[in-house]
């Protein structure tokens, strides 16, 4: 008998402007009916918690597929586990500074930027628009907040030309909690 084990899932632009819209109680249901148990979501932006006994990367190869036989559009997705999760909170240098939480973001990125984009991509960072990487994730600080920036979600895939998804850190903090009920 496998294990069964929780994770969250971030999916990518969905509900944004109107655009590849997602009903967050459809999505909830056609997981449940594809065998994800204890399914539930937090706002409209595509966050999932979810128990199952699959791998992550099963889940993300499911779900993507899932999503383009139901809503017709690609939409790229990331699956962590709570102690992914945790780890990523508990590592933000940001924190550490004690910034304010509601200046903080994070960007999952699809996969590793190469060397010469990360460098490009820090050609932008100002005063009030600091980031750092960490393999696959940019902890961001938008000290002028996040609906000013310059270096934003769409900004960074263009550079780095990587997907990427965005999470503010009150969501990220939230979906830890709802991971560990």
């Amino acid at each position: 008998m496998k294990l069964l084990k929780t994770y969250i899932i971030l999916l990518r632009a969905i509900n944004v402007g109107g655009h590849r819209k997602i009903k967050m109680a459809d999505l909830k249901q056609l997981l449940l009916n594809s065998g994800y148990q204890n399914v539930q979501t937090y706002i409209q932006s595509g966050n999932v918690i979810c128990v199952s006994e699959k791998e992550k990367s099963q889940i993300k190869q499911h779900i993507e597929s899932l999503i383009l036989e139901n809503y017709g559009f690609e939409v790229t997705t990331f699956v962590l586990t709570p102690t992914d999760l945790q780890a990523i909170i508990e590592n933000n240098p940001y924190v550490k500074q004690q910034a304010p939480i509601e200046k903080l973001y994070c960007t999952f990125l699809e996969n590793q930027p190469d060397p010469e984009s990360k460098e490009i991509l820090l050609g932008f960072k100002t005063q009030d628009e600091e980031f750092i990487f960490d393999r696959s994730l940019l902890y961001f600080c938008y000290h002028k907040g996040y609906g000013k920036a310059k270096v934003s979600n769409p900004f960074v895939e263009k550079k780095l030309k990587i997907q990427g998804t965005s999470r503010n850190w009150k969501t990220m903090r939230k979906l830890l909690e709802l991971s560990k009920q």
